[in-house]
């Protein structure tokens, strides 16, 4: 093993993690928040380690190997959810260690489980924060790492494949770096259309981001106790829905479509898969809320396709308490949950490709 690029690596990524807080930082001072000491602190000491380790060490061999990439990948993903934990334990928003760390971790995992009962209240900044880590996670810390900084030569595929989900990923373009770059480009357009549709749709600049970060990253930390049913708003509903089916998707058919192969997105069988089970699924629990949980069609409708997208996609959002749902609608909720996105998508779960050609191969016994 290449200790010495590892390590290097791991410097280099310390310090884009410094750069991500800055945004961070700025919605502090904006809000004039408790915890602009807390990021600056933890600023400087991601400066520090990543600039000593990145400086000091100058490895005489430049290759990456497939256990290196591995490697950097999973000593990178402790480092960043450690000192990603910081702020949240620097500022007092969550005082123990322990519990800032699983913060932190869930946010960059996209897992979406908290520690925190009371939201509402804590400073803006770490809020602001704590849905960053979605949007930073949702794409993977790495692949980043590879988009904004020089390229890592033919070692970036290692930390590419060792960092992706799903089936090994393909490159885009010949060059890993080029690669990353689209696939972040695209991450930051689908980012920026829906903060400008949560905000015409009557949200303020601070929720459209922080719901977008949540939505497009699939983690589903909100700023709010009751998560998007806080709105009540049919079109903030359907804009999330939209967009968290969309990042439920895999990524490199939006490079296609703006290639111009449009019909190439529905052309893919795992896309036609991945739309099939959605649609099924609203149906079919449509079909059981409707009645004895909801009066109207429209409102069967609207909570049950809402639910269905952001269970299926592994965002976490909610706007209705499904647990008092029937108990057919539950089943089919929690099968979605380990279904999961599609391969190169921001959700999590088993992954679609793999549910299709598991069903292909299933021989069932003739009647």
């Amino acid at each position: 093993m290449n200790f010495a690029m590892v390590l290097k690596n791991l410097g280099i990524l310390l310090v884009c993690e410094a750069l991500a807080m800055l945004p961070s930082l700025a919605v502090a001072i904006i809000y004039n928040g408790n915890d602009i000491t807390a990021f600056i602190y933890t600023i400087i000491i991601l400066l520090i380690v990543g600039a000593l380790i990145t400086i000091a060490i100058k490895p005489k061999n430049k290759n990456i190997y497939p256990r290196d990439g591995f490697a950097i990948v999973a000593l990178g993903w402790l480092l960043v959810s450690f000192f990603g934990a910081l702020p949240f334990y620097f500022s007092g928003a969550i005082p123990s260690l322990i519990d800032s760390v699983f913060e932190s971790a869930s946010g960059f995992t996209t897992t979406g489980a908290s520690i925190l009962t009371q939201i509402e209240g804590l400073p803006d900044g770490i809020l602001f924060w704590r849905d960053f880590t979605h949007w930073m996670g949702g794409m993977g810390v790495l692949v980043l790492a590879l988009a904004i900084l020089p390229s890592a030569g033919a070692g970036a595929f290692q930390i590419m494949t060792a960092e992706s989900p799903g089936p090994n990923p393909g490159k885009l373009v010949p060059k890993v770096g080029q690669t990353a770059k689209i696939l972040y480009s695209i991450y930051l357009l689908v980012t920026i259309a829906e903060i400008l549709a949560l905000k015409i749709a009557g949200m303020s600049w601070y929720d459209a981001m922080v719901h977008t970060f949540g939505t497009v990253g699939t983690g589903g930390f909100s700023s709010r106790n009751a998560s998007i049913g806080a709105f009540n708003s049919p079109l903030i509903d359907t804009i999330i829905i939209f967009f968290m089916l969309m990042c439920g998707a895999n990524f490199s058919l939006y490079y296609q479509a703006l290639k111009g192969n449009i019909k190439g997105i529905f052309k893919d069988t795992e896309f036609r898969f991945y739309i099939g089970i959605v649609i099924t699924s609203m149906i079919l629990v449509t079909l059981n809320i409707y009645g004895s949980i909801y009066k109207t069609v429209g409102e069967a409708i609207r909570f049950s396709s809402f639910q269905v997208a952001s269970i299926v996609t592994t965002t976490g959002y909610a706007t209705a308490d499904f647990d008092k749902w029937p108990m057919l609608s539950k089943i089919i909720l929690f099968l979605l949950m380990f279904i999961g996105g599609s391969a190169g998508s921001t959700g999590g779960g088993m992954k679609q490709i793999r549910i299709f050609y598991k069903s292909k191969s299933i021989n069932f016994p003739h009647v």
